[in-house]
């Protein structure tokens, strides 16, 4: 078994650990997953299904669900794989699969990985999700319209709430470590650093928080109430009242 390939069963068990929606597993060949490469028709296809399942919901919704779907595996893998083993493959070949309105479960073929400081790793990681959800961009464009600015909200809300997920499995990253962590993804990216007002202090655990600055729109499915990270709860608007900037002080 050579390098490579203990990496990834290593990447695989953490991310079954995480979720078992995160069910990875190495391939000789490129099969029809869902891909960089062959995704026009996978997209719009999923797009249907999420208009069809729930059609009160409107096109902002099936838009935003879409895109959260593209994109939360890459994410979650590279996170996964920079902060456990110090390293990364290369997520612009990550291949997914979609499985109705959802998509659970990825594959690899398999390659070496790259090897560096996480600061390093981070903006590499940050190179290649371009690359990649670049690519999901211009698929949806051929059949659809989705707009730079609206998706660059929807990554800042996932990269945060990311590093908010690794506060909860990594007690010892402190609020100001987690907090210089989202600065170095959100370079990666080239997103702003105000988003990271998007992350408070929740009181009760005194530990850092995600409120949204984008809403994914559920609430428009019929029975679905607000998520508990929405900013549009009353609770959330005080909330994000609270200087972030003072965890770091």
């Amino acid at each position: 078994m050579g390098l490579s390939t203990v990496h990834f069963e290593k990447l695989f068990v953490h991310a079954r650990n995480i979720t078992p929606y995160l069910d990875g597993n190495l391939v000789e060949h490129e099969s029809s997953c869902l891909n960089h490469d062959l995704s026009t028709k996978s997209i719009e296809f999923l797009y249907t299904q999420i208009a069809n399942r729930h059609p009160e919901a409107g096109q902002a919704y099936w838009l935003t669900r879409t895109w959260d779907l593209l994109c939360w595996q890459p994410v979650f893998v590279s996170f996964i794989a920079i902060y456990t083993q110090k390293a990364l493959p290369d997520v612009a070949t990550i291949l997914q699969k979609q499985q109705h309105c959802f998509i659970s479960g990825f594959s690899f073929m398999d390659h070496e990985w790259t090897h560096a400081s996480r600061s390093a790793l981070i903006k590499t990681a940050g190179e290649l999700l371009s690359q990649l959800f670049e690519n999901y961009r211009e698929a949806i464009n051929q059949w659809g319209r989705i707009r730079p600015g609206f998706t660059n909200h929807l990554l800042a809300d996932q990269l945060l709430s990311c590093l908010v997920r690794l506060q909860e499995l990594r007690p010892s990253y402190s609020n100001g470590a987690i907090l210089q962590q989202a600065k170095l993804w959100l370079d990666a990216f080239n997103l702003p650093h105000k988003h990271i007002s998007s992350l408070i202090v929740d009181v009760a655990t005194d530990r850092l928080k995600v409120v949204r600055t984008s809403c994914c729109l559920v609430y428009k499915c019929e029975g679905r109430p607000l998520c508990a990270n929405c900013p549009r709860l009353e609770s959330n608007k005080a909330n994000a009242a609270i200087a972030v900037q003072q965890v770091a002080a």
